[in-house]
């Protein structure tokens, strides 16, 4: 899905990258909520097979892992009777603990995957799949109506299925990424750039790049 076909206003929260030359992404706390227009592409072809993240290691420490294992097939079944089907490259990271080993996140963010999809009014689901670890931010599938497109969507506001509720109050809401494989990839980049940077692995080959582009499109 394109930003400007989405119906939340698009941004991406993170954690800032002023120390790294990047004045698009000052700090602000935790997580600051930037502007979408000044993200670089990711730097990888999104094909839905995640060949970008096969090769990369698996982490011990940092992980994003969390109850895929448990929650993955039930929320399947759940979409299958609705008839909402999942993204090929959710489906593949979400029943694969050593892809999900490969993605480490700074803010011990955790998979915290719903069972099942929640209404939402106005049209479409949500799919909770990913939470910070003291629940300032959660992220969300967004399918549409008929399944045809979906984005990942980043809330504040905890919305579930085990409330049997339409998720309403939908004002902090964010569009942020065009396609599950998209926030992925930007996630797992902008996390090992932040570990590289403060001597906990090796910079990515693509991240000074990335952070080269990030720098020009922030500051034009």
């Amino acid at each position: 899905m394109r930003p400007q076909d989405s119906r939340f206003r698009p941004h991406w929260w993170a954690t800032g990258m002023s120390d790294l030359g990047v004045e698009a992404r000052p700090d602000i706390a935790t997580y600051g909520q930037y502007d979408f227009a000044h993200l670089p592409p990711v730097p990888f072809p999104m094909d839905g097979d995640l060949a970008w993240l096969a090769p990369r290691p698996e982490h011990e420490r940092w992980p994003i892992v969390g109850n895929a294992a448990e929650a993955v097939g039930p929320l399947a079944a759940a979409c299958a009777r609705r008839r909402l089907p999942l993204p090929p490259a959710f489906t593949l990271f979400m029943e694969s603990e050593a892809l999900q080993r490969k993605v480490r996140s700074s803010t011990a963010c955790f998979i915290d995957l719903d069972t099942a999809p929640v209404p939402v009014e106005g049209g479409g689901h949500f799919v909770r799949f990913l939470a910070d670890q003291q629940g300032c931010l959660y992220w969300y599938l967004y399918l549409t109506e008929d399944g045809a497109d979906h984005a990942v969507v980043c809330s504040p506001d905890y919305f579930g299925s085990e409330d049997a509720a339409v998720a309403e109050d939908l004002d902090e809401v964010s569009f942020s990424a065009e396609s599950f494989e998209t926030f992925l990839c930007r996630t797992w980049l902008e996390n090992e750039i932040w570990f590289a940077s403060t001597g906990k692995g090796a910079m990515p080959d693509v991240g000074a790049e990335y952070l080269e582009r990030y720098r020009d499109l922030g500051s034009a």
